[in-house]
């Protein structure tokens, strides 16, 4: 069996959904984790050992870890508005990379890191795990067979209750900048993409309002977002987004998409999937996931590591469709300051 050295760059709240996820993978051996701050190693250092795992080696110096010959491999899970010289330095390294998203605060940045990913012949892969998660893939196997015809509308909603942001992201953390977009492109980009994988299509339009709230009891920011999109293929596609709700409101996330013949294919959380079909009623799908799974973290760094890692192939997701989120989630912020919609080229 092929033994990926894994080393981990950042060690925030995204790196332990990571490592959670990669500890489950028989090729992965965890040699290696970075972070400038020595406090970080030991949070970290405490995280894994209640999983009963571990993490061979800390470094301060990330050039260090880049040249162990151990790590074959890399995680950069830093966030957008810090990650381009890290990202840059990893790519520059020549060693496969999934690089958290949005991997870089504009759409600028991310062409800088795929430029320099292209000369160097770095295999980049950004980490939209939605295009992973079963939930979602099974919702495209039914699309794309023909299940309900072609789509014509969609809703999506994802409400996060604000306490647990809260515990993601503390009181003083980079995300709650207001007037840096706040949590409305980290927390948006991973529909966008979705959306534009699911449909087949690109973007025509957008138009977005956005609610702020200050949340004094958390030292955070909520948002309510509601955007309707205009894809070339026709299909309007409606999301709503909180970080304001409270825990009791239910399922995070649930997307319906209404299809041309009347059908509808209905994700009701990320461990359901239902047909509506007028031939055969209600069919459902059922999905007994671990936390890493939900929404599509494992799947994603497994494919990572056997199929990108092992296997060398190109990333079926690429740093320009994780430019096409950001542009997408930065258009929200547009909308709701102009009042007007944002066309896309």
């Amino acid at each position: 069996m092929a033994e990926v050295g894994v080393g981990h760059a950042g060690l925030g709240f995204m790196a332990r959904f990571h490592f959670r996820a990669l500890n489950s993978i028989p090729e992965v051996r965890m040699v290696a984790a970075w972070s400038k701050f020595p406090e970080e190693h030991v949070r970290f250092s405490e995280f894994t050992k209640k999983l009963g795992a571990g993490v061979e080696k800390y470094y301060t110096d990330l050039g260090k870890m880049l040249e162990d010959p151990e790590v074959t491999a890399v995680v950069c899970a830093i966030p957008p508005r810090f990650v381009e010289p890290i990202a840059g330095k990893i790519i520059q390294s020549g060693k496969p990379t999934i690089v958290e998203c949005p991997p870089g605060g504009t759409p600028e940045v991310i062409d800088q890191l795929d430029k320099l990913a292209e000369e160097r012949g770095a295999r980049v892969m950004p980490g939209h795990c939605y295009r992973f998660a079963p939930c979602f893939r099974k919702s495209k196997e039914l699309i794309d067979g023909g299940e309900i015809g072609a789509p014509t509308f969609v809703h999506f909603r994802e409400f996060v209750p604000a306490d647990s942001l809260a515990r993601q992201w503390p009181r003083g953390s980079w995300i709650w900048d207001k007037e840096s977009g706040g949590p409305i492109p980290t927390m948006t980009v991973f529909c966008m993409d979705l959306a534009r994988w699911l449909l087949n299509s690109e973007p025509i339009s957008l138009y977005a309002t956005v609610k702020w709230q200050e949340l004094p009891q958390f030292g955070t920011l909520g948002y309510t977002v509601a955007n309707v999109i205009k894809f070339m293929n026709g299909v309007t596609w409606v999301n709503e987004f909180s970080g304001s709700v409270a825990r009791s409101m239910g399922p995070p996330m649930k997307m319906e998409i209404i299809g041309e013949n009347g059908g509808a294919v209905v994700a009701d959380g990320p461990e359901k999937v239902i047909l509506w079909s007028g031939k055969e009623g209600q069919k459902e799908w059922s999905f007994e996931l671990a936390r890493p799974e939900r929404w599509g973290h494992r799947p994603q760094d497994e494919y990572f590591i056997k199929s990108v890692v092992i296997g060398r192939e190109k990333p079926v997701v690429k740093l320009q469709d994780a430019k096409k989120a950001l542009k997408m989630s930065l258009a929200i912020l547009e909308s709701s300051k102009t009042g007007r919609e944002v066309h896309f080229d």
